[in-house]
């Protein structure tokens, strides 16, 4: 665009907002207090592309009233691609006088003009280097000048192996120093400037939904959601059955949502995903668990892929007010279920993105990132070893009652006293095998997917002399433990063989953040799923007989179900029989659990 192009927009638009701004509320009104809303996101290339012209920028405030859309968030910078301050105030009063919520924008990415490229394998910033600094301080200055609101995009990371980074680092590990680094530079590099120009602008973190490796790229889960006034979390799942984007199962935007609210102290409120690699169902699934998990706003990324149009729209917008129904659910009840422990900053190696494959087999998972004192049932994968204190509470749990089920990996990395406590013995090294049945004590031991895309995988190193082996797995080598269970006071401590992606994993073929592979948990027959579902669901007074592939949130005296299958499904829950629609949601009192072990 050039200068007497921009100056005649600028023009434009500001008239239009004079014109039009005395009926913004009755042109697109921005919802009912508390009410679940939905806002667009516009990255620096598509406000070039969409947003130049009155005709583009007409189009666009249709497409986003189709949509119920209430709110637009306007990027100011993606590495070179960049939109002046004059363009985006312009923007701002245009959308405002239409009665948007108007906010401001930034992908912390580097370019040719902006920033440093780290050292590493992704197209991340160096945050070390001074120049870096300084284009974010220039940036969040502009910014604030501008919007009431700025929201940082998932790029608040690092990989940098720099000589510059190698020696600031002084002896910590990576992820120690990536997190002190970034904790370190949100004051200086981001508050300050922008309320040196606005004094309450509001700031908002957007984190990625990699969960399980956030603190090795520097994101601090504990310390960054203090500095800034909101939270947004990555619900962007897309296809799990494609590999670009990662084998992704579509229950981790929900596990990503609660794991981030309950460790961001009450400042998690909106939920974000996009359109890539997505089937219409793919897309519509990102937004039914984002609800599910609590959001308050459902953020799209990007607008310019709103406005090339996705098959997935228009089940959007037929499931508009289903979805502020649930939001209005969700939000008056607390939910209950199997606690998983994941303190913040913990290692997950061999259980990492578990919490994903429980919600696919039908677990109502608790993400908690404190112990979970007061849980009757939990489980604790490798991450609860990050606990300093995990013995005497896991003693506590016991204590208590507590049915708590532990994984191999946890075992090996606690060593003796959780073995002897849960009853078995384990190799010094993971031992991966592959299951070919699931023996549950039946005549005949149920086949399971091994050895082809989706192969379930176990430890070849534990045996068990615990008290009883609920459900052993057939190997090529043998059987194998696959479920033990020993009392132990008044509680019970189960081990269940289960793995899914280590390091080595990722490095096979080069994935950096996503799982790396299919696994065969979500594929379980449900000869195996309902047993398993039950021991792990020991002590919560709930019973539930359904296939894999469906969802169960609890909430109070509510049950929601969730298909993700293409076909139909019966459903059994305490005895009750239920029939869930292909691809459905359905949510009904619950009354016969409602006086159930809380969490």
């Amino acid at each position: 665009m050039n200068l007497a192009s921009h100056r005649k927009l600028v023009t434009l638009l500001r008239q239009a907002a004079l014109v039009f701004g005395a009926f913004s509320t009755l042109v697109c009104p921005a919802g009912a207090a508390g009410e679940l809303r939905l806002s667009v996101y516009a990255t620096a290339g598509d406000i070039q592309r969409h947003l130049a012209s009155e005709a583009g920028r007409e189009k666009v405030d249709a497409v986003l009233k189709r949509l119920r859309a209430s709110g637009i968030f306007l990027e100011g910078r993606r590495g070179d691609e960049y939109v002046s301050p004059d363009t985006l105030r312009a923007l701002r009063d245009y959308f405002a006088a239409r009665g948007y919520r108007v906010s401001g924008a930034i992908a912390t990415v580097p370019g040719k003009t902006f920033g440093v490229r780290q050292e590493g394998q992704l197209g991340w910033l160096n945050y070390e280097a001074p120049q870096t600094q300084r284009d974010l301080i220039r940036f969040f200055e502009e910014n604030a000048a501008v919007f009431d609101e700025i929201i940082v995009d998932d790029f608040y990371c690092t990989a940098d192996t720099s000589a510059a980074s190698e020696k600031a680092r002084a002896g910590r590990s990576w992820a120690q120093y990536r997190q002190d680094l970034l904790v370190s530079l949100i004051d200086p590099m981001i508050v300050k400037p922008s309320r040196s120009k606005r004094p309450d602008v509001r700031l908002i973190l957007k984190f990625p939904q990699w969960y399980d490796l956030f603190h090795r790229f520097g994101y601090d889960v504990a310390r960054m959601p203090a500095y800034f006034d909101r939270i947004w979390v990555g619900t962007e799942v897309r296809n799990p059955l494609t590999r670009r984007m990662g084998f992704v199962q579509p229950y981790e935007g929900y596990v990503n949502y609660r794991w981030l609210a309950a460790a961001a102290d009450g400042k998690v409120e909106g939920a974000w995903f996009d359109h890539i690699e997505c089937t219409a169902r793919n897309f519509v699934d990102q937004a039914y668990q984002s609800v599910l998990a609590g959001a308050h706003e459902l953020t799209l990324f990007r607008l310019g892929d709103v406005m090339e149009g996705h098959p997935g729209h228009e089940l959007l917008i037929n499931a508009w007010d289903e979805l502020v129904g649930l939001s209005r659910t969700v939000r008056q009840a607390s939910p209950r279920g199997v606690a998983y422990y994941k303190p913040a900053g913990s290692e997950a190696a061999g259980n990492m993105y578990l919490m994903d494959y429980l919600g696919m087999i039908g677990l109502p998972v608790v993400p908690v990132a404190s112990y979970p004192d007061d849980a009757a049932a939990a489980i604790l994968g490798l991450q609860a070893a990050a606990d300093p204190r995990l013995r005497e509470k896991i003693k506590a749990s016991l204590d208590r009652g507590a049915t708590l089920t532990v994984t191999p990996a946890l075992v090996r990395q606690a060593g003796a006293w959780l073995a002897a406590l849960a009853g078995v013995s384990i190799s010094r090294e993971e031992v991966v095998t592959e299951a070919t049945a699931i023996d549950t004590g039946g005549a005949r031991p149920p086949r399971v997917r091994a050895g082809l895309a989706r192969p379930v995988e176990v430890d070849g190193g534990l045996k068990a002399s615990a008290e009883v082996t609920l459900m052993s797995a057939q190997t090529a080598s043998g059987s194998l433990p696959w479920l033990t269970r020993r009392t132990v006071g008044r509680g019970r401590v189960q081990v269940w063989n289960v793995r899914t992606f280590t390091e080595a994993d990722f490095q096979r073929i080069q994935e950096v953040l996503l799982a790396p592979k299919e696994l065969g948990l979500r594929e379980l027959p449900r000869e195996v799923v309902d047993p398993l579902r039950s021991a792990l669901l020991e002590g919560l007074g709930v019973e539930l007989s359904a296939p894999a592939g469906v969802g169960f949130y609890w909430f109070q005296n509510t049950a929601c179900f969730y298909n993700f299958l293409d076909q139909s499904a019966s459903l059994n829950l305490n005895k009750e029989g239920i029939a869930l629609e292909a691809n459905a949601l359905l949510c009904r009192p619950s009354a016969s659990t409602s006086g159930a072990a809380s969490r």
